[in-house]
């Protein structure tokens, strides 16, 4: 978000200064761990951290929805580490989520029940929009980009390529005191910005669980990824179950992350809390018996170019292909349309591509 000076009433655009080289692994472990939530703006559930000198990304979290997203903050993003990060989240996007239990900083028989419990105090909207999100995500924290990777990193951050490049700069007010500006990373080539003077007094040192990293882990021919995959293969112990009553603490989006090794995870579906059924429509629930089977609704969006589908159940609720269950079939079209307008789906949802809508049926 740009940054302007009001001098005297004439706003002057203020471009943050580069981070100086021992200050940045400083400001941006701490930034991260304590603020990852605020950085991207939504409810994540801290995972792990990279040990010191391990293999892996700086930080794995997952989303309302289950999904991973993969941390990796760089000094300069150039292409070694750029492709490095991208193994990262291909990685993450294949292990299961027995992998990321086994690895939990909690424990393994702990990760099931504070997931839930995550969950739970999540809004519904915001599950549900993170379920939009197909797939492992990933974010960069960097302080510069080289040059050279100046195009690769543009073409990723292209919609729907679900990777997000943040840029850290520093500001010095007038008094001394220092202010670290967090933005998205410009479109076009920045002109290389100053870097801070290394005159001031070096930060007290994070808490426990924010840690420095002096760059990123050189990468190793037999990776600590490679020998996860390769003994993926064998069945683990499966664990004691938790005690129903044992809940553990509910991690949030402001808390710092937790220690642990690095693990991946596969999207956990999404869907109804445990314990609080849907409701569906009495007309709904008399077409699905009339039906006698599960039946595709589809809505012709032909101005857009867009065939968006929902499954009619045989228990009258409507499924949309990411595994979310509504009751409401204007709830259904406004989460299959990514709209943040009220929807009438009624009108919308047809029985195939050209049968009659969900409102035909009902007048009828």
């Amino acid at each position: 978000m740009p940054i302007f000076e009001l001098d005297a009433g004439r706003p002057v655009l203020v471009e943050p200064m580069q981070p100086a080289a021992g200050t940045f692994p400083t400001d941006s472990a701490s930034v991260v761990a304590n603020h990852l939530g605020s950085l991207l703006g939504e409810h994540l559930f801290p995972v792990s951290t990279r040990q010191q000198r391990g293999d892996g990304p700086h930080l794995l979290a997952v989303d309302a929805a289950g999904q991973p997203i993969v941390v990796e903050v760089v000094s300069t993003l150039d292409a070694e580490a750029l492709v490095r990060a991208l193994r990262y989240a291909g990685a993450a996007a294949r292990l299961t989520s027995a992998d990321l239990a086994r690895s939990y900083h909690a424990g393994p028989e702990k990760f099931a029940t504070e997931l839930v419990a995550f969950r739970e105090n999540v809004p519904v909207a915001a599950v549900h929009a993170a379920a939009r999100h197909a797939g492992a995500r990933l974010l960069l924290v960097c302080s510069e980009v080289a040059e050279a990777a100046v195009d690769a990193v543009e073409f990723l951050r292209q919609s729907g390529r679900q990777v997000q490049v943040l840029q850290v700069g520093v500001l010095q007010g007038s008094d001394g005191r220092r202010y670290v500006d967090v933005s998205p990373m410009v479109p076009q080539t920045p002109a290389r910005r100053a870097v801070e003077p290394a005159v001031f007094e070096p930060l007290p040192e994070p808490g426990p669980v924010a840690h420095r990293h002096a760059g990123p882990a050189r990468a190793e021919p037999a990776s600590h990824i490679d020998r996860m995959r390769d003994t993926a293969s064998t069945p683990p112990v499966p664990a004691e179950p938790p005690e129903a009553a044992a809940t553990g603490p509910i991690p949030s989006a402001g808390a710092a992350a937790p220690v642990g090794t690095f693990p991946f995870v596969l999207p956990v579906p999404v869907g109804p809390a445990a314990g609080v059924p849907l409701s569906p429509d009495p007309v709904l629930v008399a077409l699905a018996a009339d039906l006698a089977t599960a039946t595709t609704l589809v809505w012709a969006r032909r101005r857009r170019g867009q065939r968006l589908v929902a499954t009619l159940r045989l228990d009258g609720l409507l499924q949309l292909p990411d595994g979310a269950v509504f009751a409401d079939p204007d709830a259904a079209a406004a989460a299959a349309s990514d709209s943040e307008y009220a929807t009438d789906g009624w009108r919308v949802w047809r029985l195939g591509d050209d049968g009659p809508t969900l409102g035909d049926v009902r007048a009828s």
